[in-house]
This record gives structure tokens, sequence and C-alpha cells, in this order.
């Protein structure tokens, strides 16, 4: 391994009109804002020593990159960066700042008519601008402009418009992490000037930032011809993902994997600059997602690399993989992007399939209930394999899902586990034969679960204690269990044969407008105020749902202020308290009841 370390600072690195670029494996942009702040510390420490006549030297680590000749140049370069393009990117935003604040202290100087100090802002932006930002080149004899560094194709553009002020939209993590870093390190040189009045005072300091980078911040350059040497010694820098992520190296994989192999390589590029796109966290979600969904399990814990490289590309086994092995890691990686749309969807509650009948808003809304309400993201996988289902299929299997993790987990507390296991399994059986899938499969495996470990009895006396939190604590679980009773209730007059339905999905009510109501008010006072009820009024048979447009009617008036209100509304358990002509213990008992007699009916799989 032929490696040519070089002790040097920025200044020297950018001197001789370097051109560095990002090669196809490496990442986006990752600094953080916590990385972003550490840089800015340097920054300002090096100032303040500068600004004293006593500069320091700060190291900021290794850069490592594979040389290759310039055709048509005399001793022209490029540089492809193996390790370090967070620290060299950063220099060059830092850059790029210097040269915005130069540039409004140019724009000051005309204003006053200052042609002195003009002409000194002038050549320096001239000269930063061409070290680090952009140069011309004359190849055989025709001159063309050269970025000094151009990032993944992921941030090129968006990088190349904010370095040159062309408030670019950022439209993925990376960009807005780029974005962050440069209004940091732009507000850093900001409030180093700010408490100057004078154009010479402020010219002057942002000289010693430039000395800073000419002087003091250093880096060890490793250069290397050779790329397959670069990137061996770039794994054992990083130790397999030392400040990168899973999903980071599974593209740097791939796309190594897919070297020669042009166009898969090429496409297989876009789909994982999209797959990165979202916050690292979000990213590594949903590769594990997707891991469960095909293989039935979690993987280990700082495994996900290694177990999900095994599982999807076996290809990285092979020593010389061939055209085929392209293609299968192309198509893979295809798939890949496809769940990983999914995902996106699922974790917003998104139906994943086209408005058609005879799936309604209604059967569309319990999705966005079970997964964004309920927090349901441990179903996710089980989604993404039924999402090869028909639409009708994978709607039933949402609402099947829907009331048995409410009876099971949220309100008979029990574990989670043998859920996650019929989900596993369901997830292997739709992957293997969609087309001959039933759906009598995962309603019978969770049927079995709530007759051994969430009985008529244990869920019965959890309803009972179901009760409005006053402050805390969510009710959420509450409006849930009230809205749903509601939505089946017909079908639960109807006599309750087969499975729920609920039989008018034209009302559809907005969870989060939707209120629960008080019958006996929850602030009761004066002649309203019932000491013997006071005791009961946060208990499941004082409660109610009211529509969104009747939220703020009613409130703390008694029983038969409310009464007109209650019958004009569209919630049918709500209108069937009208009946009552009084209103005491003796009727929130009864209520209570009929609630927990039709969640037994309802709540199954």
């Amino acid at each position: 391994m032929n490696i040519e370390p070089a002790y040097t600072s920025i200044g020297s690195l950018f001197a001789y009109k370097p051109m560095f670029f990002i090669p196809k494996y490496q990442r986006a942009y990752a600094w953080d804002a916590e990385s972003v702040s550490d840089f800015i510390k340097d920054l300002k420490k090096c100032f303040e020593k500068r600004k004293s006549s006593s500069p320091v030297n700060h190291f900021f680590g290794g850069i490592l990159s594979v040389k290759h000749s310039v055709t048509g140049t005399v001793n022209q370069h490029k540089y492809e960066i193996i390790d370090g393009q967070q620290r060299i990117a950063t220099f060059t935003l830092l850059v790029s700042c210097l040269v915005k604040q130069y540039r409004e202290l140019q724009a000051e100087a005309q204003s006053l008519g200052d042609t002195a100090n003009e002409a000194i802002i002038r050549v320096r932006i001239d000269k930063l601008s061409e070290r680090f930002i952009e140069f011309s080149q004359e190849v055989q004899r025709v001159v063309t402009p050269v970025e000094v560094l151009e990032l993944s194709r992921a941030d090129q553009a968006f990088y190349k418009e904010l370095i040159r002020e062309m408030n670019p939209s950022a439209s993925r993590d990376s960009h807005r992490k780029i974005l962050h870093a440069y209004d940091s390190l732009n507000s850093t040189i900001q409030s180093i000037i700010a408490s100057y009045t004078r154009i010479e005072d402020k010219i002057d300091d942002l000289e010693i930032i430039q000395n800073i980078l000419d002087n003091d911040f250093t880096i060890l350059h490793m250069v290397t011809s050779s790329r397959n040497d670069a990137f061996r010694l770039f794994q054992v820098i990083n130790d397999r993902g030392t400040n990168l992520t899973d999903g980071d190296l599974l593209r740097a994989k791939t796309l190594e994997l897919l070297e020669g192999f042009n166009q898969q390589q090429d496409a297989v590029e876009r789909m994982w600059d999209d797959i990165l796109a979202d916050p690292s966290t979000d990213t590594n979600n949903y590769l594990n997602w997707i891991y469960e969904s095909y293989q039935g399990s979690r993987p280990q814990q700082n495994a996900l690399f290694d177990m999900f490289l095994d599982k999807f590309f076996p290809q990285h086994q092979s020593i010389s993989p061939t055209l085929h092995d392209a293609q299968q890691i192309h198509s893979t990686v295809k798939n890949i992007y496809e769940d990983i749309l999914n995902c996106r969807k699922l974790v917003e509650g998104q139906w994943l399939y086209p408005v058609q009948q005879p799936i309604t808003s209604w059967d569309r809304s319990r999705l966005n209930i079970l997964l964004v309400e309920l927090g349901h993201t441990l179903s996710i996988p089980l989604f993404l394999a039924a999402a090869k289902l028909d639409h009708r299929l994978f709607s039933e299997i949402v609402q099947i899902v829907e009331r048995t993790f409410f009876r099971y987990k949220i309100i008979c507390n029990q574990h989670v586990t043998p859920l996650k296991g019929v989900y596993y399994q369901e997830s292997l059986a739709i992957r293997q034969n969609p087309t001959a899938y039933n759906i009598s499969s995962i309603r019978a495996k969770l049927q079995n679960l709530i007759n051994t470990k969430a009985t008529d009895l244990t869920f019965s006396n959890a309803l009972n204690t179901l009760e409005y939190k006053e402050v805390g604590r969510s009710n959420k679980p509450l409006k849930y269990f009230l809205m749903t009773v509601e939505y089946y209730y017909q079908w639960y007059k109807n006599g309750a044969t087969g499975t729920p339905v609920c039989v008018d999905k034209s009302r559809v009510y907005d969870f989060a407008g939707t209120s629960i109501e008080h019958i006996y008010p929850r602030n009761a006072d004066g002649t309203v105020l019932d000491t013997n009820l006071e005791p009961l009024k946060n208990t499941l048979g004082n409660l109610t749902i009211m529509d969104p447009a009747q939220n703020t009617l009613g409130g703390n008036d008694p029983f038969t202020s409310k009464a007109p209100l209650y019958q004009t509304s569209s919630v049918l358990l709500t209108q069937e308290i009208v009946a009552k002509t009084v209103w005491t213990r003796n009727e929130i008992d009864a209520q209570k009841q009929l609630l927990v007699d039709a969640a037994l009916k309802i709540f199954i799989s």
C-alpha cells in the first residue's frame, strides 16, 4: 500500500488550484449541529489567539484522497476524497462566508465612495474565490471554469448555488445540514466584525480569519494513486462505521461492488441518494423495518450493516462480480427503494394505494389512526409486506391489527413480543406467495392471542378503569375507544353478527378535532354541582364524543340544557343519551355497561 502522507495547512492544501471531488460511494454531507459548533469553537479560539499575536495550531485530523492527473495539463491534479469530506466541505463553506462578508463590505465601501478599500476587498474576493470556489483552467487552448470542490451528486447543485449566494431550497437532510453549517459560520463571522464601525477594522479581522486558514488550521493529507488502497485504508480508519451510518456503509459497499458496471452503478447511486435523504435515525428505522419484513426477525444490535448485506446482497462474497450480479444488486436496491418510499408514507399514516373503490376515506383513515394516533409503528414491517396484496386485503389487515392492538396492548397491557411474532410470520407468508395469501391466517392467530392473553374478563375489567385524565397523560386511547365504538355501534345494534363492520362510512370524524364530552360537567359549579356525581365525572359512563362543530357548545351546562344539543349530534351514542330524563349514578353505570358490552363484540380479530 503506497500512501504519501503530508502534514499541511489548509492554505497550502488549496494553494495550487487543486480540484477535489467526492466519489460515488461516499455519503452526502453529514456534519450535525454539534460538529459544526465544535468547528466554530476551534475557529474562535484560534481567532482570539491570533488577535493577541500568539497564534496556535489546530490539527483537524486526516484527509485521504486518490490523486488523478488531469489530461492536457501540466502538474494539475484531481483529488478523489475518500475520507475527510465533512472537513474539507466545511473549510470551503467558511471561505464562501468570508467572501459573502467581503461583498457586503465592498457594497458599503462603494456607497461611501471609498475606492481604496473597495479595491483591496475586490482583490481579496478574487483570490479567495479562485483558490477555494472556482478557477479558470486551460486544456488544449480551451478555457473553462472549474469547481474547486464537487460534492456528491445529491449535494452538488445545492452546494454550488449556496456558496454563490443564490438561495437554493433544501430538499433533503444533507442540504439542511449544509445550510445550517453555512448559516452558523456566516453568523460567527458577522459577530466577529460586528463590534467595529470602520471598514478597515472589519477587513482586518476578516484577514485574520484568512490567516487562520492559511497557517493555523492543519490536516494530514494522505495521498495514494490506488483507489483500492485508499478504500482499504478508509475501511480501517472508520472501523466499519465510526461516524458512518449503516445506510452510508451499505451505499458505499453496493457502489463498490458495481465498479465497472457503469449503468447499474449510476442507477443505484441515484436511488441511494434518495434513500439517504432523510435524517439518519429515520433511515435506520426504515432499514430495520425492511429487514424485519423480509427476514421475520430483528437484526442484532449494532449488526444491521453486516446482516443486511448478507441477506440482501450475497454478491459481496463474490471475488469478481459478474454482470448478472450487478443486475441483481440493481434489482435489490430498487426493491429496497420502493420499500423506503412506503416507509415514508406509513410513518405519516398515508395510504399506500391509489384512491379506488370499494375502499373509502373511512377505510384509509384507519391506517393513520393506527400508526400516527396510536403510534403502533411495530406493525410497519407487516404493512410493508402487505403492500404486495390487493388494496382490499390490505385494508382488512389494517382493521384487524387496529382492533387487536387496542384490546391486547393498549387496554390489557400485554407484552408485544407475541404480537410481533405474528406480524413476522405473516410478513414472511405474504412475501413467499402474495397471490396465495389467505387473510384468515392473521385473523386466527390474533384472535388466539386475544383468547389467551386479552380475554373478555381481562378486557372488560380494564375498560371499567378507563377514565379521562385531567393532566399529564394522554387521552388518545379514550378518544379512540369512544370514536371506534361509535363507528361500529350500528352494527352492534343490528345484532353484531360476523366480522365487525362500520355501517355508515360516510361519517369520518377528525381525530384531533373531535372532543370528549363530559355529560355531567367536568367543571360543574353552583347549582349544577352534584357531590354524588363528582367522583364519577371522568369515568367511562359519563363520557361521549361530540361533532367537531359542537365542540365548544354545552360546556358546564346541566344535563337538561345539553339534551337538545345532543339530539342534533351525528353521533349515535350521543343521540341516545337524550332518551334519559335525568343523569344520575344509575344512568352513568348503565352507559358504561353499554360501552363495555359493545366493545367485547367490536374489538375482536
